[in-house]
């Protein structure tokens, strides 16, 4: 991974990712209203932008000085934000993007629900979701992985397996159960192995263990916050059957929405499909 990309609103919702030797953007999205731009004059819209500017050179220069071995940068677009961020990643390539779950930018808020889904949907590269009041402080020490019985739910293992080498930290690999269906457990037990194999041949400390799941991610917040972890690795996972091929479907959105420990959402390789 070579750049990130940060959804920059002024808000506490801030970046968890410093360790990692990557690019660093700060991108602020000014969504332009039509009705909004009609009645705002030039002048007015120009001060909006110039305190932007202001504050985002000030982010940059103390992101600078956390992350001393990577280049940090800011960039103002002019759009919605989710196309924006995606045409941002399109630009840059091999990225992944960070978003606040609410904002307080007073033109349109990061929140946790349909500027964060749309990110989320529209955009092919791994996501991380973070609520304001997550202590951006601590090391990254545990992280969750979720295994179930999915042919992409492995395609997460690689990442969770980079960012335990770069902070040192614990995997807890979690299966489900999702089903009585025999061959579906055999499945789960299965991809469970292998992410355990890949792991240890790559010297990452790991637990797992496997849980009777209801499909609600309730269970593996409640899981996430008795270990204390600080990081929940998820696939975007979708829905293949409805109206509309990938995008998000329940358990993806509710964790992201109800999860208090960060999310990184992993964009599915769909060659495998």
């Amino acid at each position: 991974m070579k750049n990130i990309i940060v959804g920059i609103d002024f808000s506490k919702g801030s970046i968890n990712a410093m360790k990692l030797k990557a690019n660093l953007t700060l991108l602020y999205s000014l969504t332009p209203d039509a009705k909004i731009i009609e009645e705002t004059s030039i002048t007015l819209r120009k001060n909006i932008l110039d305190v932007a500017e202001k504050k985002l050179v000030e982010l940059t220069d103390y992101c600078q000085k956390q992350i001393y071995h990577s280049k940090v940068k800011y960039k103002i677009r002019v759009g919605k934000a989710a196309r924006e961020i995606n045409e941002e990643v399109k630009e840059q390539g091999n990225a992944m993007i960070v978003i606040g779950t609410h904002g307080s930018s007073g033109f349109e808020e990061w929140f946790i629900g349909s500027t964060a889904m749309k990110i989320m949907n529209m955009c092919d590269c791994p996501v991380l979701t973070v609520r304001d009041t997550v202590n951006i402080h601590r090391d990254l020490t545990n992280i969750v992985v979720i295994i179930d019985s999915s042919r992409e739910t492995l395609q997460k293992v690689k990442m969770a397996a980079v960012l335990a080498k770069a902070f040192q930290a614990k995997i807890h690999l979690i299966g489900l159960y999702t089903t009585k269906f025999r061959d579906l457990r055999v499945l789960v037990d299965a991809y469970l192995n292998k992410a355990e194999v890949y792991l240890t041949k790559r010297d990452v400390r790991l637990e797992s263990q496997i849980i009777e799941s209801d499909k609600d991610p309730k269970q593996i917040i409640d899981i996430a916050k008795d270990i204390n972890a600080n990081l929940i690795i998820a696939m975007k996972e979708t829905d293949l059957y409805g109206d509309e091929a990938f995008v998000l479907t329940s358990f993806s959105e509710k964790l992201v929405n109800r999860s208090p420990v960060p999310v990184l959402s992993i964009n599915v390789d769909k060659s495998i499909y």
